[in-house]
């Protein structure tokens, strides 16, 4: 049996711990000296949740639903977030925002490299071998995704659920096994699944491989009373996660995914984020495809014979594992063809998987695929090269212990000192030149409570609504914006009938708005609009309230001219009136008392039957109460909710009771109280022999 990485030697693990943080410090340092991300999706996507996130926590709140975000959302369906996720729920209930988000980015990095480092030990490869597999799977494939939060916080699991699977084949202890359903658990609950799924996949192909393989060539495998035993503990990993899988599930049910019947909204393609088989070239010539952002991306779309017709962007087509990578890959694939050891046998089973993953990442296999459960509900078939960038990474490994064996002993570290150096500075040149996010010293987050905009508007009762430009990025202020952008979210931010009315011009934030425009926004309870030029002195609903240059949405907009913030007259406001007749008016008479996340409670007046209109999202788990009654809600307009009501004065509640959490909680708490119960077995069936075998 090999023994642990720890027990191998010490110093290599405090080698490797070194490596991980040293490459952090390297690849990411104004992270670590307070600075931060920019550009992607971390304004518009990541940092408007997370600043919700952590300012509901730090309240006491559990923050189910998002209101800032358009009309509001469901916070924990959209799993991005990761509301339950324990590094996520730690670091941002006790750090500032930034630094959390820094952290939590750093901390799986080094996750990240030390999971792969012992993956590749395991399979008996030299430590300086691992150390080059975890370089170039974690820093070949992750940097130029930071764009996306997810991507390193998920792809951590990838080696490290390997990881314990192998444990596990090697010695059929069961604590392995508690270990992987921890981690399948921990990687669900960090949100977006894409990756997760495609570490279920790796570990379906390594179970597969462990429980036939060695049969089929005349070797004793591992028996069969324990091939079943990963799935139960995938399963378990499953269940753990099921506070996050309900609510995900039921959103998707409301979705704009969900498109049957319904053609006004585009079909989802999962295509969208291949690979075009000819950017396979970047692998070995990186010059001709490393440059200007918009000239690759066009370049990627340009049709071609064997090119899928989706669209595609530089990032999800992103593949490279230095040229040093795959020279040492090369020698160590060679070395494989002569040999036919069991390890050997398993970095032959990775190249298998990690071929299929390219040829996946293409396109071509989604006639078939889209018809299986899973492969459908993603885009960004690109990502499956995360496979054969781990693949890759153990082939250079093995190229490494190759070349380790010729030189002589005195040449060994000198010369892995370069090969490493070098990889390191290609990964960092690429890096720099393959993505849409990028590091400053100073960050605009760090200014959200000098924001003029949050101070002017975010105490406001009745709360505002802001139409800005950004979509998601204004709710930084503490002030609720519209449009959305929402990669999984309600039908109704989808629905061409439902939203802003184009035309032929576009969303109006430098110039007047129309006046079927000006009608919509009304209609939707937009009090204020947030521009880059003042109102045309021709629209007198639009008054300039404020002009000047705001902390945190200039710099996060790269924008040095000043901003202009006007009131609309004449709106429906967050809460307004409309008779039985259809006819609005305004909010006399109606009294806000709360707003919470999940709890908006007024009290209303009356002289006549009218029915009460709150411009916040209609969503099925929004319950109505009237003086302690439930009733139903109306849905007014396909988007909004309603509650009809007597003459007289009524106090009126929407609370959100999500069911998803519901049933996912009680699930998950059966599935915490086995994984307590088994992780207490499995731990004192390790150390009994320890404590009570005689010496």
């Amino acid at each position: 049996m090999l023994p642990r990485l720890s027990e191998r030697n010490p110093r290599d693990l405090l080698i490797a711990i070194c490596l991980a943080l040293g490459l952090t410090m390297w690849f990411w340092l104004d992270l670590w000296l307070g600075g931060g991300l920019i550009g992607g999706d971390v304004y518009s996507y990541y940092l408007p949740q997370k600043a919700f996130y952590a300012d509901s926590l730090k309240q006491g709140l559990w923050p189910f639903w998002n209101p800032l975000v358009g009309h509001g959302y469901p916070l924990v369906g959209e799993s991005q977030t990761g509301v339950f996720y324990p590094p996520t729920w730690l670091l941002y209930r006790l750090l500032d925002l930034n630094t959390a988000y820094n952290l939590n980015h750093l901390f799986h990095y080094v996750l990240a490299f030390l999971a792969t480092v012992a993956l590749a030990r395991d399979l008996n490869i030299s430590l300086r071998g691992a150390i080059l597999t975890g370089l170039i799977f974690v820093y070949g494939w992750f940097p130029p995704r930071c764009c996306w939060e997810w991507a390193i916080i998920t792809g951590a699991y990838l080696p490290l659920n390997l990881w314990l699977l192998r444990r596990y084949y090697l010695r059929q202890e069961p604590l392995y096994l508690w270990g992987l359903a921890t981690g399948t658990g921990l990687q669900l609950l960090a949100g977006h699944y894409n990756l997760a799924f495609i570490t279920l996949l790796g570990l379906l192909a390594w179970g597969v491989y462990e429980s036939l393989a060695p049969r089929a060539m005349g070797r004793e495998g591992v028996p069969a009373r324990f091939s079943l035993l990963p799935f139960f503990a995938i399963l378990l990993g499953v269940g753990l996660a099921s506070i996050q899988l309900f609510p995900t599930w039921e959103l998707k049910r409301e979705s704009q995914r969900e498109t049957q019947g319904n053609t006004r909204i585009p079909a989802f393609d999962p295509a969208v984020g291949h690979l075009p088989p000819r950017s396979l070239s970047q692998v070995i010539a990186p010059w001709l495809w490393y440059g200007d952002m918009s000239v690759l991306n066009q370049k990627l779309n340009s049709p071609h014979r064997l090119s899928h017709p989706a669209e595609t962007n530089p990032v999800e087509a992103h593949l490279y594992f230095s040229l040093t990578g795959l020279l040492l890959a090369g020698m160590g694939g060679w070395s494989l063809t002569r040999r036919a050891s069991a390890d050997e046998q398993r970095l032959r089973m990775h190249a298998a998987i990690g071929i299929l993953a390219v040829v996946y990442a293409t396109g071509w296999l989604l006639p078939i695929t889209a018809h299986l459960p899973g492969f459908s509900y993603f885009r960004g078939p690109g990502r499956f090269t995360v496979l054969t960038a781990l693949a890759v990474g153990l082939w250079a490994a093995r190229g490494w212990d190759v070349l380790a064996g010729k030189l002589a002993p005195a040449l060994r570290n000198g010369i892995w000192a370069v090969l490493f150096v070098a990889m390191v500075l290609e990964f960092s040149w690429v890096s720099q030149r393959v993505t849409y996010t990028y590091m400053v010293p100073e960050t605009p987050v760090d200014h959200r409570k000098e924001s003029v905009i949050g101070t002017m508007l975010g105490d406001q009762s009745p709360p505002a609504r802001l139409f800005a430009p950004g979509a998601n990025l204004p709710t930084l202020t503490g002030v609720a914006a519209t449009p959305v952008y929402l990669g999984l979210g309600p039908q109704a931010y989808f629905d061409p009938l439902l939203t802003l009315p184009l035309g032929d011009t576009s969303v109006p934030f430098g110039a007047a708005p129309s006046l079927e425009q000006i009608a919509w926004l009304r209609r939707a309870g937009v009090t204020h609009i947030l521009g880059f030029a003042p109102p045309a002195p021709d629209r007198p609903e639009l008054r300039l309230i404020w002009s000047g240059y705001d902390p945190v949405l200039n710099p996060a907009w790269g924008r040095r001219e000043p901003l202009y913030l006007s009131i609309l007259s004449e709106t429906r406001g967050r809460a307004a009136w409309q008779n039985l007749d259809g006819i609005s008016s305004q909010a006399e008479g109606i009294r806000w008392q709360t707003y919470r996340p999940d709890l908006v409670e007024l009290v209303v007046s009356t002289p006549r039957e009218n029915v009460l209109i709150l411009t916040d999202l209609l969503d099925p788990n929004w319950q109505l109460y009237v003086n302690g009654e439930p009733r139903n809600t109306l849905p007014i307009e396909g988007m909004f909710r309603g509650a009809e009501l007597s003459p007289g004065q009524s106090f009126v509640q929407w609370r959100y009771e999500p069911w998803g959490i519901f049933i996912g909680l009680w699930l998950s708490v059966a599935g915490i109280t086995i994984w307590l119960l088994w992780g207490t077995r499995s731990l004192f069936s390790s150390i009994s022999p320890l404590l009570f075998t005689s010496r």
